[in-house]
């Protein structure tokens, strides 16, 4: 799923204004959540494209809220990065999550909305992942410094020092970085924990899709650029997720809880 689906941060979070009485052109997409809840929405898409124009608001929600058979159809207002000339986006919004006093047996299983801060989290994971050699690290490095991905490797550190702390006066405010990438001239030795001279150091921050960077991290991170050597850079990472799953199952056990049937191999 792509940020223009998720904006604004949550995914299908709706518009949240009243209805107004309005007239003058109004232009609404069909986005994929809309179309993946109603026959109706996805044919409409099929037939005459995304992006429809209607007279009004008033009769864009008279003919896709009101007269469509779906309940959880909403407006909603489009993404700032999104230089698509629309009003509003038509998608569906989740199902409110259970109270846990609603909830029945963890063994039975539940079920709960992914939201943004785990979908951002899985962003970092797709790096940190490692602990050397991120593929698309590599494939950067390798074009920045003209090197083979042979001569060289990444070590990943995944919890680096905030920019505050590491000489940078006159500061607003701190930025950590989500990761830092050390690429070391690979040598002779197979072992990684004998890495050779260090070549360049990455500072980077992880985004999914448009998230903002707040205006300390800008501040920092243009200090960085600013009094940096050739040996350090800043790297703005935006990773779009697509197909990103809305909910994910679980059960919670003890090992008690197991039948024999189901015992730890």
């Amino acid at each position: 799923m792509t940020w223009q689906e998720q904006w604004p941060g949550t995914p299908y979070e709706s518009d949240s204004n009243p209805r107004e009485e309005t007239s003058g052109r109004f232009r609404v997409a069909l986005k994929p959540s809309a179309c993946a809840a109603s026959t109706e929405i996805a044919t409409l898409r099929d037939k005459f494209g995304e992006i429809h124009t209607y007279e009004s608001r008033t009769t864009a929600e008279q003919e896709l809220l009101d007269d469509t058979d779906c309940s959880g159809l909403r407006f909603q207002q489009p993404a700032p990065n999104d230089s698509t000339d629309v009003d509003r986006y038509l998608v569906k919004v989740r199902d409110p999550e259970l109270e846990p006093a609603e909830r029945g047996s963890p063994d039975d299983g539940w079920t709960f909305n992914m939201r943004a801060q785990q979908v951002g989290a899985l962003t970092e994971t797709l790096f940190t992942a490692y602990s050397w050699n991120p593929p698309p690290i590599v494939s950067y490095a390798a074009k920045d410094l003209s090197l083979e991905p042979e001569d060289f490797q990444v070590a990943v550190n995944a919890s680096p020092e905030s920019i505050s702390h590491s000489g940078l006066e006159r500061s607003d405010g701190r930025w950590v970085p989500d990761c830092e990438f050390i690429v070391h001239r690979r040598t002779s030795s197979p072992s990684k924990d004998n890495s050779g001279p260090v070549l360049k150091r990455y500072l980077a921050e992880i985004k999914h899709g448009s998230t903002s960077f707040e205006r300390h991290q800008r501040q920092q991170m243009t200090r960085i650029v600013d009094e940096a050597g050739d040996d350090l850079a800043v790297l703005l990472i935006r990773v779009k997720l697509q197909g990103t799953p809305q909910s994910y199952d679980l059960t919670i056990q003890t090992p008690s809880a197991l039948s024999s049937e189901n015992q730890f191999s």
